[in-house]
């Protein structure tokens, strides 16, 4: 299994990060690689949607254990080898939160892409979690 991780402290109250997770229509105001982003029910777990961005196009998800003003996990089937789990949570952290993302792959083919991928999607990763973090405040 492949994973990156990270954190950063916001200005943004959890409830403001929380709103811009929510709002899915959004996303690509604050990830750079995503094209558009939709969601065919609530924000809930078991909603499924598509990601479209624009190296791989688009691909479905299912929202998995959402946790509401919290977390949550998409859940993204690549290939027969590899599935891609991206979590989310905010949290209160003096006046403002704390937001952390982690993205996994998983399964037989894991390891080999990650190492292809692995450092486009950390520094995706380190570019959203910024730009989320200046648009929520």
């Amino acid at each position: 299994m492949w994973h990156y991780e990270r954190s950063i402290d916001a200005d943004a109250t959890p409830a403001a990060v929380w709103a811009r997770y929510t709002d899915v229509a959004t996303w690509p105001e604050w990830n750079a690689g995503m094209e558009k982003m939709t969601l065919d029910g609530p924000f809930a777990g078991g909603s499924t949607g598509v990601i479209t961005n624009a190296q791989q196009g688009p691909a479905p998800f299912t929202l998995v254990d959402v946790v509401d003003g919290v977390s949550f996990t998409t859940e993204t089937q690549i290939d027969e080898n590899v599935v891609v789990r991206s979590h989310c949570k905010v949290v209160a952290a003096g006046s403002g939160s704390t937001i952390t993302h982690r993205t996994e792959l998983d399964g037989p083919g894991s390891d080999e892409m990650g190492a292809a991928i692995g450092q486009f999607l950390s520094g995706g990763i380190d570019a959203g979690l910024d730009a989320l973090a200046k648009v929520a405040s």
